[in-house]
């Protein structure tokens, strides 16, 4: 057992040694490199946001087209290390090649691989997406778990927060986060949303082109409205997030609400709200229960948040009860990455489904339908619910 075990300890410093150095960018010190992307964002009908980091500052250049031989190329500005380019005038859910390029004077030129993305479907189009949460460090299930996802197909995917342990360290941005979610985010656009590892850093924002003020922000897609905010922020009743939520879910006529934020109200974690073995667990952030009357208020149907590392979906809840019909369903999807949780000893009375291990949610929307499957990284489904709206 000993001759095993040193085996197996040996051919994993082996695994963690080849995805070291594959997450590493080769170039030499005077090339001109992609060390970041290129990436999706933002997706709509007839646009799409490529993003890309170099090295050093150079040019910003972008090509789509509808084959690889027939591509068009755009101009962004010029002596940038941050790169975006936003096509424009593309068909709904149409499906596109692209590729990006930078030159500098001094470093030369570098071009990335053909890739592919599709726009947003129309309205009333089914369509899949990935929500994930708290990628924030263990660089090889967060690489299975992109792999995996990308077999999926799905048109976006969502981060509640946490996509790096510690946002004000570059070398997370480009060696954990887009050097292990590249299989996924070079194909399908990213939406992300903030958590208190990312700091509120600098590199968010230069990462990603989102609408002002970036922190929150909304995004839609086919039928469904996504309304995601900053947890680190106050969304206390007289607070700025709490107001303009309450207007944006107000203007949505989306079939589907789901709201993205990083904490959660609703938890049965053992040890973040009240050390279970010696006291009884508060069951979530109360600080932030105070917009469950947003949510009651405007019928939003999912509150999608991560920060526990691991998986929870409680009942439809109606002013903090579980109900039969209708409600407000909180799911935990929180382990992207990270190293885990686990449930405190009593099962909630808001509990429906709880997991400790890594995984992600894949999602099928069609019409009035959305089917939540839960999966680890080596493929296997551990949870689905499927929710309804009519007759």
């Amino acid at each position: 057992m000993r001759r095993e075990r040193t085996s197996l300890m040996r051919d994993w410093a082996g695994i963690c040694l080849v995805s070291l150095l594959c997450a590493v960018p080769c170039y030499g010190a005077d090339d001109l490199a992609i060390i970041a992307g290129p990436y999706l964002q933002y997706p709509t009908e007839t646009t799409m946001t490529v993003g890309w980091e170099t090295n050093r500052p150079a040019s910003t250049e972008a090509a789509q087209g509808p084959g690889a031989g027939v591509l068009t190329w755009v101009t962004g500005e010029d002596n940038q290390e941050f790169h975006t380019v936003t096509f424009e005038g593309l068909e709904p859910g149409g499906n596109y090649f692209y590729k990006v390029r930078s030159r500098s004077k001094k470093a030369g030129e570098v071009e990335s691989e053909l890739y592919t993305f599709q726009t947003a479907v129309a309205a009333d189009a089914p369509f899949s997406f990935i929500m994930i949460g708290d990628t924030q460090s263990n660089p090889r299930n967060v690489a299975a778990q992109a792999r995996k996802a990308w077999e999926q197909r799905p048109h976006f995917t969502v981060v509640v927060g946490d996509l790096v342990s510690d946002g004000r360290k570059k070398e997370q941005w480009n060696d954990h986060f887009f050097a292990n979610m590249q299989p996924l985010i070079s194909r399908v656009p990213l939406i992300p949303c903030l958590g208190n590892h990312d700091e509120d850093s600098r590199y968010y924002y230069d990462y990603f082109a989102l609408p002002d003020p970036e922190y929150r922000y909304t995004f839609s897609y086919g039928n469904t409205a996504f309304f995601i905010i900053d947890t680190q922020r106050p969304v206390d009743p007289d607070s700025e997030q709490y107001t303009w939520l309450d207007g944006a879910l107000a203007e949505s006529t989306a079939t589907w609400k789901i709201v993205c934020l990083h904490k959660a109200a609703y938890s049965s974690d053992e040890n973040d709200f009240g050390d279970t073995t010696k006291e009884r667990s508060g069951f979530g952030d109360h600080r932030l229960r105070a917009l469950s009357a947003l949510y009651e208020k405007h019928g939003v149907d999912i509150v999608w948040c991560g920060h526990i590392h691991s998986y929870e979906r409680t009942y439809p809840m109606v002013q903090g009860k579980p109900v039969a019909d209708g409600g407000v369903l909180y799911m935990i999807t929180g382990g992207g990455g990270g190293g885990l949780e686990k449930a405190g000893p009593w099962r909630s009375p808001f509990t429906a489904k709880v997991y400790s291990g890594h995984h992600y949610c894949l999602v099928n929307v069609h019409g009035p339908a959305l089917r939540i499957e839960a999966y680890t990284p080596a493929g296997y489904l551990f949870d689905f619910v499927e929710i309804r709206k009519g007759d």
